[in-house]
């Protein structure tokens, strides 16, 4: 054989060879992850992530985290399941609804079972809590959505009949605020948040959480990702997951840096950050534990919710094998 061609052979031969077992420079999987938020501006669902990423926490761990940021769990799902995002802050509702709708979304990690919502009203209204929903007209994003499960949960537990409440989808945040403030709405439901926003314009009050009338254990939030993707990254999402618990004890330790790091990727004012930090730091679960009753709560709902036929099993929307010891 011809040298020049035996050393080309040669060469090729072992590049294939190279390429097979994963050399030519190849380091191993990959260790980057992209994170959705499923409400970049929500204090539940964004700060994690944002400690995670100021603090090294996730570098720390050796993963190479980018956060992108949505405004539905609608949008952060179809996302996931178009493959540009593979892990979601998102909520046990959106978990659970993927997984109803085939597209294999399973919780694997639980940020905070109690939930942060509430009802919102005028800083007049003679409205003290969900029990007074009877004849009213309630804000919500939208038909399907969690604030459209709260309220009917809120409801039922308050034993208010749903078909006395009239519900108004109306979308972002900022609409539901100026709905009330025309007096379109006589309420609304969103994160505890919102109503002290409203309460410092002195223009509306937290009439009540709702997790007084559902009880602590809601599964508001959670961390999930399609079920081949867990499969497939084990030790990646360990990794995540040890950061994420690092971030939410940093958070606990660390009022006034986490309250402006709030103001500085949220937007928020600094008073509206320390009183939202005040409400909701205590209602992080950084064990990860996630609350199997509240996720079944929102299976139960869906057929409800307009969003399934039927309920769907546990094993198709919740992953223990993440957080398993």
């Amino acid at each position: 054989m011809n040298p020049t061609i035996r050393l080309v052979t040669i060469a090729a031969l072992c590049a294939t060879a190279l390429s097979a077992c994963g050399g030519g420079g190849s380091t191993g999987p990959s260790t980057s992850i992209k994170i959705g938020l499923v409400q970049a501006q929500d204090f539940v669902h964004a700060m994690p992530a944002r400690v995670a990423v100021e603090q090294g926490l996730f570098k720390a761990e050796g993963l190479e985290v980018s956060v992108v940021d949505f405004s539905a769990g609608s949008d952060l799902t179809k996302a996931m399941t178009g493959g540009s995002i593979d892990v979601g802050a998102a909520t046990g509702l959106d978990a659970v609804a993927g997984a109803a709708k085939s597209l294999q979304t399973q919780a694997f990690y639980g940020v905070m079972a109690k939930s942060p919502m509430a009802l919102i009203v005028p800083k007049d209204s003679a409205i003290t809590g969900f029990a007074g929903m009877a004849g009213k007209k309630i804000g919500i994003s939208k038909v399907g959505s969690l604030t459209d499960y709260v309220t009917r949960a809120t409801a039922e537990a308050s034993g208010v009949p749903f078909e006395k409440i009239k519900e108004v989808p109306l979308g972002a945040p900022s609409a539901s605020m100026s709905a009330m403030k025309r007096g379109d709405i006589d309420a609304f439901v969103l994160p505890v948040n919102y109503g002290f926003l409203l309460e410092s314009q002195n223009e509306g009050k937290v009439a009540q959480k709702a997790s007084e009338v559902l009880g602590a254990d809601s599964q508001f939030a959670v961390l999930m990702a399609k079920k081949s993707y867990i499969g497939g990254n084990e030790e990646n999402l360990r990794k995540l997951t040890r950061a994420y618990t690092k971030a939410l004890e940093w958070m606990k330790a660390n009022r006034q840096p986490t309250i402006a790091l709030a103001t500085a990727k949220l937007g928020m004012p600094g008073p509206l950050a320390g009183k939202t930090y005040d409400a909701l730091i205590g209602d992080f679960t950084p064990d990860g534990a996630i609350v199997t009753a509240g996720m079944a709560g929102y299976a139960k709902a869906l057929p409800k919710l307009g969003i399934a036929s039927s309920s769907p099993a546990e094993d198709t929307y919740l992953s223990t094998q993440i957080t398993a010891k």
